[in-house]
C-alpha cells in the first residue's frame, strides 16, 4: 500500500492526546537532570515551594510531589492524596486548557505553580502567555509561579533575590541553575532575559552544559538553526553527553530535515529515556519522516496506553497511529485507529475529515486488491 500523506499539513501540535512540542523540545528543555545531591537549593524546588502563596492554588503533577514534601500547609486533606480526583485533574489540565478554565472557574485560583520541565506544561504555558489573566512573578532553575492580576509581572532584577539564596553554591552548580532558569525564561518568551542569564552562567562556568544547551534554544526560538547546532554540540562536548543536550540537538536535526541523523540520535535517547511521553512523541515523529514505520507505531502504543492509564484522550494519538500503519501497510489496524480517533466528540474537524478521507481510501485500495 503507498504511504498516505504525512500530518504536517494539520499542523499536529493541535492534535488533542498529542504533546505540544513547539521549538522548545520537552526533551531539550529538561529542567534539570536528576541529581543525588545534599543540598536542597539544587536538588529540589525549594526556593519555589517556598516562594509560592496561599489561598487558591493550581499545581501541576511534579510540583504536587514536593508540594508533599516541604509545603504540606498548601494542600488540603482531598489534594493530600495523589489519586484523588482534583490532584488528577490538575495534572491533566497542562496539557488541556480547556480543562483548566473547567477547574479555575470551580475553583478560583489565586496562584499557579508549576515545577520542572517546561515542556510537560507547554500547553497551559502557551494558553497563560496568550490569556494574560495569569502574570509571571517568581522564576527560577525549578520553577515559575503566576498570579492572577498580578500588579506588577517579574523582571529580571527579581532574579536577584534567588541569586543570593544560591550565593553559597559552587561556581558551576550556579552556573546549572542560572542556565536551567535561562530555559524558564526561552518557554515565557523572555528571550533577552534568558539570554543574560545565561551569559552570567557561562562567566561561572564557560563549559557550562546547561547554559550551551539553553543557548542552543534561544537559536530554535529565531530559526537560527546553524548556531543551535554548534551551541548543542558545545553542550556535548564533555565527557559525559547530557541526555537534554542530545535531545536539542536532534530537534535541530528534526528540524532541519536531516531525518536519518535525527533518527540515530533519538533512538539512544528512547533507550536512556524509555517511559518519557515527549520522548516518545517526538520519537514517533521522527521515526515517521525516517520511515522506521514499525518503530514508530510501538512508540504510539505505548504513548496510547499511558494516557489510557491516565485517563487523557488520546484520539491525537490515534490519528497518528492510523497513519503509521497505513504506511507500513497494515490496513485493518489502520482503520481500527481512525474508527477510534472518531468516536471522540471533541476530535477538531479537519482531522476528522482527515481519518474519513483515509478510512475510504484504505478501503477503496484493499477491496481492489
Amino acid at each position: 500500500m503507498t504511504a498516505l500523506p504525512t500530518l504536517e499539513k494539520l499542523r499536529p501540535w493541535r492534535v488533542r492526546g498529542g504533546i505540544a512540542l513547539a521549538l522548545i523540545a520537552a526533551a531539550a528543555a529538561f529542567f534539570l537532570v536528576k541529581k543525588e545531591r545534599a543540598n536542597p537549593l539544587v536538588s529540589t524546588p525549594l526556593l519555589a515551594v517556598e516562594a509560592a502563596p496561599g489561598g487558591s492554588l493550581y499545581f501541576n503533577g511534579e510540583a504536587h510531589r514536593w508540594l508533599k514534601t516541604l509545603r504540606r500547609d498548601l494542600l488540603d486533606a482531598e489534594t493530600l492524596d495523589e489519586r484523588g480526583e482534583r490532584v488528577r485533574a490538575f495534572a491533566q489540565a497542562v496539557q488541556n486548557p480547556k480543562l483548566f478554565r473547567q477547574l479555575d472557574r470551580q475553583w478560583r485560583f489565586d496562584a499557579l505553580l508549576l515545577v520542572g520541565n517546561p515542556g510537560e506544561y507547554r500547553p497551559l504555558l502557551d494558553h497563560l502567555l496568550e490569556t494574560k489573566d495569569f502574570a509571571p512573578v517568581y522564576v527560577d532553575h525549578w520553577a515559575i509561579v503566576f498570579r492572577r492580576g498580578a500588579q506588577r509581572p517579574w523582571e529580571l532584577a527579581d532574579f536577584a533575590a534567588v541569586r543570593g539564596r544560591l550565593a553559597t553554591l559552587s561556581k558551576r552548580e550556579r552556573a546549572e541553575c542560572f542556565a536551567e532558569a535561562g530555559v524558564k525564561l526561552v518557554a515565557l518568551r523572555h528571550m533577552a532575559d534568558a539570554r543574560a542569564l545565561l551569559d552570567e552562567a557561562r562567566q561561572l562556568d564557560a563549559d557550562s552544559p546547561q547554559a550551551w544547551n539553553g543557548e542552543a534554544l534561544v537559536h530554535m526560538q529565531n530559526g537560527e538553526w546553524k548556531a543551535a547546532l554548534a551551541c548543542a554540540d558545545r553542550a556535548l562536548a564533555g565527557r559525559l553527553e547530557p541526555l537534554y543536550a542530545l535531545a536539542t540537538k536532534t530537534q535541530v536535526l528534526y528540524a532541519t530535515k536531516h531525518f536519518s541523523e535525527a533518527y540515530t540520535l533519538s533512538r539512544r535517547l528512547v533507550a536512556g529515556l524509555p517511559d518519557d511521553p515527549a520522548i516518545l512523541f517526538k520519537h514517533a515523529q521522527i521515526c515517521h519522516e525516517a520511515h522506521a514505520y514499525r518503530e514508530e507505531i510501538k512508540a504510539l502504543e505505548k504513548l496510547i496506553a499511558r494516557a489510557e492509564a491516565e485517563q487523557r484522550p488520546v484520539a491525537g494519538y490515534q490519528i497518528y497511529l492510523g497513519q503509521a500503519c497505513a504506511a507500513a501497510s497494515e490496513a485493518e489496524r489502520a482503520i481500527a485507529a481512525f474508527t477510534k480517533a472518531l468516536a471522540d466528540p471533541e476530535l477538531p474537524e479537519d482531522q476528522r475529515d482527515f481519518a474519513r478521507e483515509n478510512i475510504a481510501r484504505i478501503k477503496s485500495r484493499t477491496e481492489g486488491e
